[in-house]
């Protein structure tokens, strides 16, 4: 996380989408703004705020609507942002905000290793081998994510007010794990209800991602500890692909029997499209349970919205049409063309 700079609220009202007056021990993320068709970017400098020129490359910025059409709106991170980036928060949602960018770029260098195998088939075996350490990599920073969540809704919850006061909060772990999981069983709704004192809503919430959290965290762990590596990739014409058979992928559903090659190997490419997409889900479902458990303040740019821009934000976009269509790489509209 970048260093922080304290900037005066007398300086502040120079921005004039800032609700200054109401920022209640709030951290400001970004001073990047896009309205009326053109940029507004603050710096902090020895002299105060100065407006400069420019466009950000990969960044955060507020706007009405999106400036470009691969610039990508997350209701968690605009909530957060808006309304719970109090500082003890800041450096797990930064942290996030850094693992979606990652996503994004590891789905591109998929798209890169396929090129390679198209041009140059005599390196399929070591090609197969990039393929391998980069979904595990996906599987890492997934599982990591959810603890960065878990730091955040511990964070969020020493210092903010239920709707529900009769509650008398505990600490929560900074684990995801240790919340929805009883050693290696998936604890019920009721009983992390009772355990750790929280919100039936709350709760619930855990229950629903318990699940997939205990998928990732089991595959990274058997890399990670047990020596196991993704060898089941194979690298075809089409692009990267895996048995259907092969668990947990064949239980995701993402997979058409029209788009299986003859031996029944599937495309890779709904699968870590179905892996990140339930990632962030998880956190766009916290941000709207969130709101009904606990009370926040306004929001810190009213009537503004929180969009990301990113070198790899294409990729991200690109998810839901590749669970739709079961894609293989040589049916992507980057690939068009290769050999």
């Amino acid at each position: 996380m970048a260093k922080s700079t304290t900037i005066t609220q007398s300086e502040l009202v120079k921005i004039p989408f800032i609700d200054s007056k109401n920022l209640e021990g709030r951290v400001l993320t970004t001073l990047t703004f896009f309205e009326g068709g053109e940029w507004q970017m603050w710096f902090p400098s020895p002299s105060g705020l100065i407006r400069i020129k420019g466009e950000p490359a990969e960044a955060d910025y507020f706007a009405r609507m999106p400036e470009k059409d691969t610039d990508i709106y997350l209701d968690f991170l605009n909530f957060m942002t808006q309304r719970a980036c109090w500082a003890d928060a800041i450096y797990f949602i930064d942290g996030i905000r850094n693992d979606i960018h990652n996503l994004g770029a590891s789905i591109e260098k998929f798209d890169l290793f396929y090129h390679r195998s198209s041009s140059d088939k005599r390196r399929r075996t070591e090609i197969r081998r990039f393929a391998s350490t980069e979904l595990e990599y996906i599987f890492g920073v997934c599982r990591s994510l959810f603890d960065l969540l878990q730091e955040v809704v511990a964070a969020l919850w020493q210092k903010t007010v239920l709707f529900d006061k009769s509650i008398k909060k505990r600490e929560l772990p900074k684990s995801f794990g240790r919340v929805v999981l009883h050693g290696e069983q998936l604890m019920t709704v009721e009983a992390i209800q009772a355990k750790f004192k929280v919100p039936a809503k709350l709760a619930a919430f855990y229950y629903r991602h318990g699940a997939f959290f205990q998928m990732l965290r089991q595959y990274r762990d058997n890399v990670v500890h047990s020596g196991k590596d993704f060898n089941s990739i194979f690298v075809t014409e089409k692009g990267f692909a895996i048995s259907a058979n092969v668990e947990p992928f064949a239980s995701f559903g993402v997979w058409n029997e029209e788009h299986m090659l003859p031996n029944r190997l599937a495309s890779l490419r709904p699968v870590i499209a179905y892996i990140i997409t339930k990632t962030l889900a998880a956190c766009e479902d916290f941000a709207q349970m969130i709101q009904k458990v606990i009370q926040f303040p306004y929001e810190i740019a009213p009537g503004f919205k929180l969009f990301i821009r990113g070198y790899h934000n294409h990729q991200l976009i690109a998810m839901k049409d590749v669970l739709t269509n079961c894609s293989w790489w040589e049916t992507s509209p980057d690939n068009a063309g290769s050999s």
